[in-house]
């Protein structure tokens, strides 16, 4: 029977290859110009912003209000991007190097994710509850499995360099 970080890197072995193709065909879209993105995925972010009311998908230069999401776009197309085919490789192979790497990408990621879930939860994009629930139910994924990277990924960095909690009492 596998072990839980067994299941675990099996669970971010899929978040990395299914993050692959959603990075290509969904998010990098409102960095393009719309004349370049082939009709299939226009349909796609037209329905990811018209009907789930995505209000961060939305193709439109001109929306200035969204400068900052788009820059966690770039970073997520230039830094995380080539990082996936890399994680997904050492999570296959199972190296030892993987731990490191996953933490620093679920340090990254949490981070760009809390304004997201942050604005999402209480930001002004006229959205009623019940919308604003289930997209935050959408990207909140995109949290926690970065998040559980964290925590393994913490405890067995730790374990390799040596750091224990001695529970012996000091005088």
């Amino acid at each position: 029977m596998p072990t839980l970080r067994q299941r675990l890197d099996t669970v971010f072995l899929g978040y990395f290859i299914s993050h692959i193709p959603i990075t290509i065909a969904v998010d990098v879209l409102p960095l393009l110009p719309t004349e370049i993105i082939p009709q299939p995925l226009l349909s796609l972010n037209n329905f990811l912003t018209t009907t789930i009311g995505d209000p961060f998908m939305v193709i439109d230069r001109t929306r200035t209000d969204l400068v900052w999401f788009r820059s966690l776009l770039t970073c997520e197309l230039f830094v995380q991007l080539p990082f996936f085919f890399y994680a997904v490789w050492m999570l296959w192979t199972g190296s030892s190097r993987r731990h490191l790497w996953l933490l620093m990408y679920g340090v990254h990621v949490s981070t760009t994710m809390a304004p997201v879930l942050g604005m999402l939860a209480f930001g002004d994009i006229n959205r009623s509850c019940d919308e604003r629930m289930a997209l935050g139910a959408m990207y909140l994924p995109y949290l926690l499995i970065p998040l559980a990277m964290i925590a393994v990924s913490f405890a067995e960095c730790s374990h390799m360099l040596g750091f224990t909690v001695d529970k012996r009492k000091k005088d």
